[in-house]
């Protein structure tokens, strides 16, 4: 073997630990980065809550609704998911094997996620069946946040405890009957006197008899990497963010 052929082998070696490292990382250290990267390409967020028992009205035999778990939350806002914007911004240098692992098992074999003791308790007070929907919206979202998952499901709790003083009075006044975005968005517009009115939306989905419902709140937030910084204020928070279109604009609450 010539002195140059070895040299060449001794660089394909080197390159080839050096791919195993990064494979290595991307499996099983990135819940535990920020992913400072994609925050640089989000230029807003999207907190997103669901009406419980709107839910089970259009998922019926839904797991979470089938075995009371949503129930148990009680008649109450909770949290889905915490959404860099654009909607394309998922699975940030998340590899391809823990991709289709998470498509396939929504979070149920996913590498464990670092959280505080008082993070976890939060979460499971605000998101149903959280051990398994934290990492698929931690890996789906969280990932592109730019932040770790103890600080974005830490805000994302927080958030959601707000916006639940909030408008939970409001779902609650409408049960039985029809909410409209208007009346969602007055009743921001009058806790917050910020204009951050424009930046909730709703979110419906076909019902019994094919009737819109109410599932979903939208809120427009900013980037998730700046929220902390800014106190995690909603009303601050929502007078900071771009407005958000709503293609919702009534339905039913069960």
């Amino acid at each position: 073997m010539q002195r140059g052929d070895v040299t060449v082998l001794s660089i394909s070696t080197v390159l080839a630990a050096v791919v195993i490292a990064a494979v290595t990382y991307s499996v099983i250290v990135l819940d535990r980065s920020p992913n400072t990267s994609a925050s640089e390409r989000t230029d807003s967020s999207w907190l997103v809550v669901t009406w419980g028992p709107s839910f089970c009205a259009v998922e019926p035999s839904n797991s979470i609704c089938e075995s009371g778990e949503i129930g148990d939350m009680g008649r109450t806002l909770i949290l889905h998911g915490l959404w860099p914007q654009p909607p394309e911004n998922q699975y940030c240098g998340v590899s391809k094997t823990l991709v289709d692992r998470e498509r396939n098992h929504r979070g149920s074999d996913m590498p464990p996620l670092e959280l505080s003791d008082d993070v976890r308790t939060s979460l499971q007070s605000v998101m149903v069946n959280s051990a398994n929907l934290a990492p698929h919206e931690w890996y789906t979202h969280g990932t592109c946040s730019g932040v770790t998952p103890n600080e974005y499901f830490g805000d994302a709790a927080a958030l959601t405890e707000q916006v639940r003083q909030v408008l939970d009075p409001v779902f609650k006044s409408a049960e039985g009957g029809q909410i409209t975005l208007g009346a969602v968005r007055d009743r921001i517009e009058e806790e917050f006197d910020a204009g951050g009115a424009e930046h909730v939306g709703l979110a419906c989905r076909t019902g019994t008899g094919g009737a819109a419902v109410v599932v979903d709140v939208r809120l427009s937030l900013p980037r998730v990497v700046d929220m902390s910084a800014d106190g995690l204020s909603l009303g601050d928070l929502l007078a900071k963010s771009p407005p958000i279109s709503s293609d919702c604009q009534q339905g039913s609450i069960p």
